[in-house]
């Protein structure tokens, strides 16, 4: 056996400055992650029965179109993609990008602990780490998942709508002549997203505003894969958060957006062109798949169409309940009649000679509009969808009028008056 011998005052010395290593205090650097030209968070509220759509559509990002100098951020829930099924409910936060030798890679970048996805604290948490782990100098976000416009949560889904006029000198009567779905059941409730629903829990247009304000976002686009969100309350409400806001103003089927092409139009931050991409998928297809409402809005216009639109309001607004309904295009089926076209509603109300100036400031707002001329059953008649959908008062509603004043867009037009006021 071979014989080491240790010095003393050697070792003695060795040892000490080991200690002294091991004292000194090491401060570990904050990860840096690169800087890209852009990011595009796909937020996927998907916990519900559109799970499988969401995946179909994931599929579709991931082998489609990926920038070589941005990412492709995907929050969703873990799924296998070849049996379109989830494996847990544990939400991901998922990077697909090109590495520097043009390899496409889908990377988990974070994983979640279980949260309800439609809660304004999780969309935060969403975006606070993608601004962390995927900077970019631009951005773009597409909500997915279930919408019901400016809508009260869970008011779409459990309001007898053809309950809500008060009956007159005692007489039973219907307000409206749209009929309740055939045994209040929708035979096309299948094929549409009728934002937000997992496990009875909803998100309103000010959670979602409150949710990118506390992230300190603002986005090139917003865009709604979700329908009825293409409303003048929603795009108004969140008109600060981003330069352009697509959106339909009617039900998406929901085969969604036709991810495999209209990726690279956000990608390029071709506003218009993610309408028309979206318009010619649908424009392609026959029979109820031949279905499409969307438009494109420019925010910065949205202040000279509300000026214009307090002008006819303070002439007219006595008006409103006396309008016939009948003439004005609706975005709804059936008995839900809470979405009118925002131009041909004032158009009926106060004429087209005095609306001129108010048609004038939405076209210029509203840079891209298509319609295939109908939704399933809905006929949309081309010559009067002006791209956004509005609320019509009419009967009262104290419900919904009163919620109606929250918005940022009734307190610019003063469509309807606080009752104090009245």
């Amino acid at each position: 056996m071979r014989k080491i011998y240790f010095n003393t005052a050697v070792g003695l010395c060795i040892l000490s400055m080991f200690a002294i290593l091991s004292c000194k205090k090491v401060t570990p650097k904050d990860p840096v992650f690169p800087t890209k030209a852009k990011t595009i968070l796909f937020y996927f509220a998907s916990n519900n029965n559109l799970s499988t759509d969401a995946a179909a559509n994931i599929k579709k990002i991931i082998n489609g179109y990926v920038p070589s100098d941005g990412n492709l951020l995907l929050y969703c829930n873990n799924f296998n993609l070849d049996t379109y099924v989830m494996k847990d409910t544990l939400p991901l936060l998922v990077n697909v990008y090109k590495d520097e030798g043009g390899k496409v890679c889908v990377d988990t970048i974070y994983r979640f602990g279980y949260m309800n996805s439609c809660t304004k604290n999780a969309m935060t948490s969403v975006m606070k780490i993608a601004k962390t782990m995927t900077p970019a100098n631009e951005w773009g976000l597409v909500l997915w998942s279930h919408g019901s416009g400016w809508l009260p949560v869970g008011y779409y889904s459990t309001v007898e709508s053809t309950d809500e006029a008060p009956m007159q000198n005692g007489a039973v009567r219907r307000p409206y002549p749209w009929s309740a779905a055939p045994g209040g059941v929708d035979p096309y409730a299948h094929m549409v997203k009728s934002f937000g629903e997992e496990k009875n829990v909803e998100m309103s247009i000010f959670d979602i505003e409150e949710a990118i304000k506390a992230a300190e976002m603002h986005f090139n686009f917003i865009a709604f894969d979700a329908c009825l969100m293409g409303d003048i309350e929603v795009v108004y409400q969140l008109r600060n958060y981003c330069d352009y806001f697509i959106a339909s103003a009617a039900e998406i089927l929901t085969d969604g957006f036709p991810y495999s092409t209209v990726v690279e139009k956000m990608c390029s931050f071709d506003y218009n062109g993610i309408a028309k991409n979206i318009f010619d998928y649908y424009n392609s297809k026959t029979g109820d798949f031949h279905s499409v409402t969307i438009a494109t809005v420019k925010t910065s216009e949205l202040t000279a169409v509300a000026a214009e639109a307090k002008k006819l309001f303070a002439e007219h607004r006595g008006e409103i309940a006396s309008l016939d309904l009948e003439k004005i295009q609706r975005y709804f089926r059936y008995d839900r009649h809470w979405f009118w076209d925002l131009n041909d509603y004032l158009v009926n109300l106060c004429g087209a000679g005095e609306t001129a100036a108010f048609t004038a400031a939405l076209e210029k707002a509203v840079t891209a509009k298509y319609t295939t001329g109908q939704i399933i059953d809905l006929v949309i008649d081309p010559a009067k969808f002006s791209g956004l959908g509005t609320y019509i008062p009419k009967p009262a509603n104290t419900t919904l009028d009163t919620y109606y004043l929250k918005y940022d867009w009734n307190t610019a037009v003063e469509m309807i008056l606080p009752a104090a006021s009245e």
